[in-house]
């Protein structure tokens, strides 16, 4: 038998399975950071790193989760350099003298893994968002922009004729 719903109201969500509007909080976002100091950036963890700040999701973030943005930066970029510095030489010698997959592809492997952790926390694509709550708002229509469209088909609408509707002359 399946367990009642609880009243409205009382759910643990008080959303109540609403998705969560970004508005920005005055003072409470964070600002385009530099990325930190002392690495070798690579070029494209940079472009993603502006490319977040641009993103809506970024405005969700408060100066507590900057350690959060930070770590991915820092392990999608350990990612690139890793990966690419093994796909120049996929197979190196092992010990026994065979070929073996290159370690850094492990190493890669295992940065990549922090990369979607830290993704599915600050919410990065669109599955991550969703699983979030979180809905990007792309406009808000208003009521008479909406009669507005509405209004236009009808008045087209009525200069067509029903294709349906024939008739018959005897």
């Amino acid at each position: 038998m399946p367990r009642t719903k609880k009243p409205a109201g009382a759910a643990v969500d008080r959303r109540n399975g609403r998705k969560a509007e970004l508005v920005a909080v005055a003072g409470g976002r964070l600002a385009l950071p530099d990325p930190p100091p002392g690495v070798e950036w690579c070029a494209d963890a940079v472009t993603a790193w502006s490319r977040y700040w641009d993103d809506p999701v970024a405005s969700a973030l408060t100066p507590a989760d900057e350690h959060l943005v930070t770590r991915w930066l820092e392990a999608l970029n350990r990612y690139l350099l890793m990966s690419r510095t093994a796909d120049q030489s996929p197979l190196v010698t092992g010990s026994q003298g065979q070929d073996v997959l290159n370690p850094l592809y492990r190493a890669a492997e295992l940065a990549f893994k922090t990369v979607e952790a830290c993704e599915k926390q600050i919410g990065i694509g669109p599955a991550n968002r969703a699983s979030l709550g979180i809905a990007l708002l792309t406009e808000k229509r208003t009521l008479a922009s909406m009669n507005a469209a509405y209004v236009v088909k009808e008045v087209a609408s009525a200069q067509e004729e029903d294709p349906r509707i024939t008739r018959i002359d005897r």
